[in-house]
């Protein structure tokens, strides 16, 4: 009977540990975030930015497109979403950077100025991102 409830004590003793670590593992947001930006890709966000880019008035009739981006976004907790733009807008420029040479693209002012208000876009918030990098551009 004590060694039944002994065993009991141990496993609720071992469950709260395992989940009091995973908790404490993101306590400091900018970890939470860093975790929340590594496991959203934010691909259709990446293809919808390239197309507006490439063809203001396509894309926003391309409804689809934009509503797939923020279907991704929302994933995301408001707190991180200006962080994970901005590292979607990062991996863009280095993206675009390798195709330079071969096709003649590059990072738009008017792409950046769009990232930094496609939150406002997809109705959430917060409603505009200030890119720190944005002089990089």
């Amino acid at each position: 009977m004590a060694s039944a409830l002994l065993s009991k004590l141990v496993a609720i003793t071992v469950i709260y540990l395992m989940v009091a670590s995973t908790t404490a593992q993101f306590d400091n947001p900018r970890e939470r975030c860093r975790h929340e930006i590594q496991e959203t890709e934010l691909n259709s966000c990446k293809r919808f930015m390239m197309q507006k880019g490439r063809d203001m008035l396509m894309s926003f009739t391309n409804q689809s497109m934009r509503e797939r981006c923020c279907m991704e976004l929302q994933d995301i907790s408001p707190y991180c979403r200006c962080d994970a733009i901005e590292e979607m807008m990062r991996e863009m420029r280095e993206e675009m950077e390798e195709e330079r040479y071969k096709h003649g693209g590059h990072m738009s002012r008017r792409m950046m100025e769009m990232a930094e208000r496609l939150p406002s876009m997809c109705h959430m918030s917060p409603g505009y991102c200030h890119m720190r990098g944005r002089s990089m551009y």
